[in-house]
């Protein structure tokens, strides 16, 4: 287990949506291991037994969690998540979005269902989760929070026009939420990933050829990320390290964009 103590965020209550698997669980474990106490936001449906496990080891490092069942797609559950985590800790500190959906079709099979999902789960929810942190934090004197965006977010991916336009924008809102907060001590960030093997991605990356195609043509780092490398990213703009780090996206995507 990595020592990320330093980061100082002992005391400190973070959000995590989407924490049950992959990038979420990465980077909450990694905010408890910071020291900080956590509320998990999880979907009603499904992966109940590995979200409890989250909380488990979380509550095996001394810190406190607190699981709240929260459909992202629904504003009101967002603003409930965040309402709660403020009742049980008395503060939100830290608030990382990771929630989110997409589907896979080529831009003439998009449906308006499809969009309308990816749209609901991957840039509204997002909206309106820094908006009702922002309303806490602002008058707590500030807080950190961060988006996970996505390398398709800044270049074209074929089967990926909706996410692609769901990740621009959550990019382009952190800059203008941050245009207005920063005065108030909110920073507001993104960490932006390329495709990172979770369990959910594994079905992609199986496919024939796309490893050595992604490594070697894509990647310069010559491999694609695990939910680990995103949590030193994260970490960071959680903590007083990045005070002056506003409306930025960190790309975390081994070079990929360079191209």
């Amino acid at each position: 287990m990595k020592d990320y103590s330093s980061f100082g965020l002992q005391g400190k209550t973070a959000v995590v949506t989407g924490a049950s698997q992959g990038i979420g669980k990465a980077i909450a474990l990694g905010l408890a291991q910071a020291g900080a106490n956590l509320v998990l936001a999880k979907h009603p449906q499904g992966r109940h037994e590995e979200i409890n496990q989250v909380k488990a080891e979380i509550e095996s490092l001394g810190r406190e969690a607190l699981i709240v069942i929260t459909d992202v797609g629904k504003v009101d559950d967002v603003r409930a998540m965040i309402a709660k985590a403020k009742e049980v800790f008395g503060t939100v500190d830290i608030l990382v979005n990771n929630a989110g959906w997409t589907g896979n079709s080529m831009a003439l099979d998009v449906t308006e269902e499809e969009y309308d999902n990816t749209m609901s789960s991957s840039l509204k929810s997002v909206y309106f989760a820094c908006q009702a942190a922002a309303r806490i934090m602002i008058p707590q004197g500030g807080g950190k929070i961060i988006n996970i965006g996505s390398n398709f977010g800044e270049i074209a991916f074929k089967s990926r026009s909706v996410y692609a336009v769901a990740k621009a924008g959550v990019h382009h809102m952190s800059r203008a939420l941050s245009l207005e907060w920063a005065k108030d001590k909110v920073n507001v960030n993104v960490v932006a990933p390329c495709i990172t093997e979770t369990e959910t991605r594994r079905i992609i990356l199986e496919k024939p050829g796309y490893k050595e195609w992604a490594t070697t043509t894509q990647i310069p780092a010559g491999r694609w990320n695990q939910p680990e490398d995103l949590v030193g990213a994260v970490l960071f703009l959680s903590s007083s390290l990045s005070d002056m780090v506003v409306g930025h996206v960190l790309m975390v995507d081994g070079g990929w964009t360079l191209h």
